[in-house]
């Protein structure tokens, strides 16, 4: 019997089929696959022996039931690793970008700023989660977040201290990733510093060229920012810092980024990573109207981006649902709030997303056992992820972000539609793709 998560793309005569829970397609003429439809299966063994190794022809529903509860389990272990610790060392920001939150924030809960207290705090957190499931085949990042980050400096050289003596000591992984996210204007001669002697890396926000980045990059004066930032992000290349970069989608860049790869590449940077806008501010720069047309325009253009580049995964969300794909993997999620960070607001707060002040007790008040994967929020938030719902991207569809569906739809479990609509396109871009590989590899 076919299995109840087989699924069918067909092209130009073209059949593919795949597992919905791990795609891995197989391709065939449409004649081919409505023969084997109507039990006419003379020379077809080849297909029916790739069907029953894909688990997309099985004995019975047992055999499926099974196959999603192991997907479940290997889900669930990977969304119980705290791989992340955000340290949100400013509520703040240094500039007045037009799409972003954190203004709004700031103003509602203050510009606080982390203690020196509560940073050392949330590391001895974080070691704690980490000698309970420590897993050497992944990577740890610790990154300095905000806000405007490097508005509290001193904060942030400290920890840095403290992070080489516990990683030095044995007490943090030895694979341990230090980043900074900043909009760059506030490095300086000692940021390069302590970026060069503590090994950190820098990802710097610039929304491509100056004149796309500089109508709603701006600062508290209205003034863009571009000639700023990349001055900046040529000062980090040229000191040999790895220095990466995050990109906003917005309407007055969204018909160029098919290009930003090469724009990129050309400054130096390592990788780069797009991001959709989120929330209500989204609103008010594309109106409710006019967000599905956003969110597919913004999801062909990262896709041809990825097509035109030079470099392979140099752009990330791409290279993220690719790997996936590659190794017949389930895509945990798009956004590690599930379980995957603990963030420590800059009041000292616990919560499992920067933008969603969910409370979760004190830092330096939890005690050694809380444990972020635990938390009901957390668990909660993990009902909105694909494997739970309909939808024949759900391998390659992480769900998206709670709180923009929240900000969006007053409901932090409803859809989030730019996630949805984006891995309904590269999952038909990845099947394709890897026709077009196949046949030019028979060629």
């Amino acid at each position: 019997m076919l299995s109840q998560y087989l699924r069918i793309r067909e092209r130009d005569g073209i059949v593919a089929l795949f597992h919905e829970l791990h795609p891995d397609p197989i391709f065939c003429s449409l004649d081919k696959w409505r023969n084997l439809l109507a039990g006419i299966t003379d020379g077809d063994e080849v297909l029916i022996n790739d069907l029953k190794q894909r688990r997309l022809l099985v004995d019975s529903p047992e055999n499926d039931r099974q196959e999603f509860e192991m997907v479940a389990i290997n889900l669930e272990r990977k969304l119980n690793q705290p791989v992340i610790l955000y340290l949100m060392t400013a509520q703040g920001c240094n500039l007045n970008c037009k799409y972003c939150p954190v203004p709004a924030i700031a103003k509602k809960y203050g510009e606080t700023i982390l203690s020196m207290e509560d940073a050392f705090a949330g590391i001895d957190l974080w070691e704690e989660h980490l000698k309970d499931v420590y897993d050497s085949s992944l990577q740890y990042f610790v990154i300095f977040y905000g806000g405007e980050p490097l508005l509290n400096k001193e904060v942030i050289k400290n920890s840095l201290g403290y992070l080489k003596m516990k990683k030095d000591a044995g007490f943090l992984p030895a694979n341990l990733n230090v980043m900074i996210a900043t909009n760059g204007i506030l490095v300086d001669d000692e940021i390069i510093a302590l970026c060069k002697e503590y090994e950190v890396m820098v990802s710097v926000g610039l929304d491509g060229p100056k004149s796309s980045n500089d109508v709603l990059k701006v600062d508290g004066s209205g003034n863009g920012t571009f000639d700023r930032i990349v001055a900046i992000i040529r000062l980090l290349v040229q000191s040999n810092i790895r220095t990466f970069a995050s990109v906003s989608i917005t309407p007055f860049n969204i018909d160029q980024i098919t290009e930003y790869s090469k724009f990129f590449m050309e400054l130096g940077i390592e990788k780069f990573g797009f991001n959709f806008l989120k929330g209500r501010l989204l609103l008010e720069l594309v109106g409710r109207d006019g967000l599905d047309d956003y969110y597919e325009q913004a999801s062909r253009g990262v896709i041809e981006n990825a097509r035109r580049q030079s470099k392979p995964g140099f752009e990330y969300q791409m290279e993220k649902k690719q790997a996936a794909f590659d190794s017949k993997d389930f895509f945990p999620v798009d956004c590690t709030c599930y379980g995957n960070q603990l963030v420590v607001q800059p009041d000292g707060q616990i919560s499992n997303c920067p933008f969603s002040k969910t409370w979760l007790g004190h830092v330096r008040e939890v005690g050694k056992d809380f444990r972020i994967f635990n938390q009901p929020i957390v668990k909660k938030w993990r009902e909105r992820l694909p494997i739970h719902h309909s939808g024949e991207a759900k391998a390659v569809c992480g769900g998206g972000c709670a709180w923009s569906s929240n900000e969006l739809k007053g409901d932090p479990l409803a859809v989030d539609d730019s996630s949805r609509i984006f891995s309904e396109e590269v999952l038909n871009e990845l099947i394709w793709s890897r026709y077009k590989k196949l046949k030019s590899e028979k060629a």
